[in-house]
């Protein structure tokens, strides 16, 4: 059985490759269901390692020690934000750039390029965090 991290990053890539969509609205389910509910801080590993007193190993140490219902909030969080923030960066970028250069054949070769650096970014990032959940430790990126 998957656990809630690593189900919430799984839910985050399916979002980006397979099923654009119908995985978004699972990881807002999810959201609401988990993240809403739950009353405590929410840290990330940017939150440890901002912390110029923490070794690498306290910070493994503190990630260890963390109650379940903080880990799954912080995963199924930067899945879900990670996914708004790259739904708005690819379409509003791609129409900006449409609307500034038109109809135009450098137009659709620019939003070809940004839509893949960007798509490919996200991916990557997800990797990273679907990784850190399967070591149990705390996300990558900090988004909210």
């Amino acid at each position: 059985m998957m656990t809630q991290p690593v189900q919430a990053q799984s839910w985050y890539l399916a979002n980006l490759l397979v099923l654009p969509g119908i995985s978004f609205l699972v990881l807002i389910y999810l959201y609401l269901k988990y993240v809403r509910s739950y009353q405590g801080k929410i840290r990330d590993a940017s939150d440890l390692s901002l912390d110029p007193s923490l070794s690498a190993q306290d910070c493994q140490r503190i990630e260890k020690h963390l109650p379940s219902e903080e880990m799954n909030a912080s995963h199924i969080r930067a899945a879900f934000w990670l996914s708004a923030l790259g739904g708005v960066c690819v379409f509003g970028g791609c129409s900006l750039i449409l609307l500034f250069q038109g109809n135009t054949p450098n137009a659709w070769m620019m939003i070809v390029l940004y839509f893949t650096v960007l798509h490919t970014s996200f991916v990557l990032l997800g990797i990273i965090n679907l990784a850190r959940a399967l070591a149990q430790r705390l996300p990558f990126f900090k988004v909210v």
